[in-house]
C-alpha cells in the first residue's frame, strides 16, 4: 500500500515543520467542529502535494506505482485512481473518444453522468431502448444481437457507453458487444459503477475490462469500502483509447486539489478486496446473500428479481407496491433500502455487509410476508421514453433560455436535464422535446427550455 504507507511514515519520522495549505495539517490543534464527528487524524492527513508525496495529476513514484499495482490486480492495462467519482471516470473517458459533432451509442438507462459527456464534449446521441423487464419495470441488459442491428444501422458511430451491470445488477453481453464495436472502429465505454466486487469473487461476473471493453470505470465507495466518491478507471490492454488523453481529460475536469483520504481509502480497498482477509470475507458475503435469496423466495408472497449479481437484491412483496414496502420497511423495521420503483425496493450488499445485517432483513420480510396486503400500485412510466431529440445537447444547453411552469411547457425543447435520482437516470436530457409524459412525470415549480 504505497499512498497508506507514505502517509504512516510521514506521521511517525518524517516529521517536518510544515507551512503549506492544508494548513489543518500543520497542527496538532484541529480548530474545526467536524472534528468532534472524524477525530483528528482525517484532518492530519488531509496532504496537499508536499515535497514526496506526488501528484495525481502527474503521478511519477508513489501514485504511479500504486496505480501500477492496481492494474496488474485488475488485468488492465492502465488503472486511474478517481477523487471525484465515477462521474468523473465516465466524463474522461466520453472527451478522450468524442469530438465535437460525433455520434455516440446510447442505451435509455445511461446515467446522468454521460449526459453531462454529452454537453462537455458536443458529442450527438444515438439512442436506443434496451430490453425492459416488465414485470420489474426495470431495464435489462443490452445483447449483442441489438448493438449488432444498431451498428448497421449506423456507420458512422464512434463510441458507444453502456451500463453494465444496471443499479439492480443484470449485465450485458460485453464480450460479444466488444467484439462488434472494435469490428467497426467503435470505442466501448462501460460504466460498470455497481461491479466493482466483480474482481474478487468467482462467484460473480466477469469484468468488461476482462471482456474487452476499451475503457471501464468502477465505484468504489458504493459496496467495496472506500470513502465516498472513491472510483478506479480501468483502459484494457487493446483499448483504443489513449492513456495521455485520459490524464489529460482527469485534469481537465478534476479539482487541482484533490482529496488524500478518498485516494488512500481507494488504494486500502484495492489492496482489502485482493488479499486473502479481503477475499475471504466477500466470498462469506456471497454465500450469506445467496442464502437470502433462497430464504426469501421461499416466502409466501415475496419474490426476488433474477439478476446476474447477487450483491444486489430487488424485492417484492404481494400487494404491496415499492413504495409501500420501502415505507413499512423503515417505519417498522428501521430498514433503509437503496431504492425503490413501483414494483418493489433493491437492497446492496458488500464488503462491510455483516451475517447478523443479512439475518434482520430476512427477519423482516417474514414478519412482512405474514400479513396480507392490499396497495394501489402506482403507474411510472415516463423515464422510458426514447428521446425527441430537436438539438444537441450541448447546443440546448449553451442555448438563450426561460423558465415556464410544467403545464405550459409541452412541445418546448429542454435547456436543462431532469433526473430521478436514485438511479440517476435523466427523465428529461436537453434537447429533447418535452411531452405530456415528461410533464405528469416531473416535480418542479419550472422546467428551463430553449428560447425559440
Amino acid at each position: 500500500m504505497k499512498v497508506i504507507n507514505l502517509a504512516k511514515r510521514f506521521n511517525h519520522s518524517l516529521k517536518r515543520l510544515l507551512f503549506t495549505t492544508s494548513v489543518h495539517v500543520q497542527s496538532k490543534i484541529i480548530c474545526n467542529p467536524a472534528k468532534s464527528l472524524f477525530g483528528s487524524k482525517v484532518f492530519r492527513n488531509d496532504f496537499s502535494e508536499i515535497d514526496g508525496f506526488d501528484n495525481i495529476r502527474n503521478p511519477k513514484n508513489t501514485f504511479f506505482e500504486s496505480q501500477k499495482l492496481a492494474a496488474e490486480i485488475y488485468g488492465s492495462k492502465k488503472s486511474f485512481y478517481l477523487y471525484n467519482g465515477s462521474t468523473s471516470g465516465i466524463l474522461a473517458a466520453m472527451l478522450s473518444s468524442l469530438k465535437d459533432g460525433d455520434k455516440v451509442l446510447l442505451p435509455r438507462n445511461v446515467h446522468i453522468s454521460v449526459i453531462q459527456g454529452l454537453i462537455l464534449s458536443g458529442a450527438i446521441p444515438v439512442w436506443f431502448m434496451p430490453e425492459i423487464e416488465e414485470r420489474w419495470n426495470l431495464f435489462s441488459g443490452v445483447r449483442g444481437d441489438d448493438i449488432s442491428d444498431l451498428l448497421k444501422q449506423h456507420r458512422d458511430i464512434k463510441a458507444l457507453v453502456l451500463t453494465s451491470p444496471t443499479y439492480e445488477g443484470k449485465k450485458s453481453d460485453i464480450a460479444d458487444i466488444a467484439n462488434l464495436c472494435h469490428e467497426h472502429g467503435v470505442v466501448l465505454i462501460v460504466d460498470e459503477a455497481h461491479g466493482a466486487l466483480w474482481n474478487f469473487s468467482p462467484e460473480l461476473p466477469f469484468t468488461a475490462v476482462e471482456e474487452g471493453a476499451d475503457v471501464s470505470v468502477q465505484s468504489l465507495h458504493k459496496n467495496a469500502s472506500a470513502l465516498n466518491q472513491g472510483a478506479i478507471l480501468h483502459l484494457s490492454h487493446h483499448s483504443l483509447v489513449e492513456e495521455e488523453k485520459i490524464q489529460q481529460s482527469l485534469n481537465l475536469i478534476n479539482t487541482t486539489s484533490p482529496s488524500f483520504p478518498i485516494l488512500a481509502s481507494v488504494e486500502g480497498a484495492v489492496s482489502f478486496l485482493n488479499s486473502s482477509k479481503g477475499r475471504k470475507k466477500l466470498s462469506s458475503v456471497v454465500e450469506e446473500a445467496f442464502a437470502l435469496e433462497e430464504n426469501l423466495a421461499a416466502l409466501d408472497g415475496v419474490e426476488v428479481f433474477k439478476n446476474d449479481d447477487v450483491t444486489k437484491m430487488f424485492v417484492s412483496v404481494r400487494g404491496l407496491s415499492g413504495y409501500a414496502l420501502s415505507e413499512i420497511l423503515f417505519e417498522k423495521f428501521r430498514i433503509e433500502d437503496e431504492l425503490c420503483n413501483s414494483k418493489g425496493v433493491l437492497f446492496i450488499f458488500g464488503s462491510g455487509t455483516e451475517k447478523n445485517k443479512f439475518e434482520r432483513l430476512y427477519r423482516a420480510f417474514k414478519s412482512i410476508s405474514s400479513k396480507n396486503y392490499s396497495t394501489e400500485e402506482p403507474s411510472f412510466q415516463g423515464e422510458y421514453l426514447l428521446p425527441a431529440m430537436k438539438l444537441a445537447p450541448r447546443k440546448a444547453f449553451f442555448s438563450k433560455g426561460r423558465k415556464l411552469k410544467p403545464e405550459d411547457a409541452e412541445g418546448f425543447i429542454s435547456k436543462e436535464t431532469v433526473t430521478f435520482y436514485p438511479p440517476g437516470i435523466a427523465v428529461l436530457v436537453p434537447g429533447e422535446r418535452i411531452s405530456i409524459e415528461h410533464i405528469r412525470m416531473i416535480e418542479k415549480d419550472y422546467i428551463e427550455v430553449v428560447d425559440e
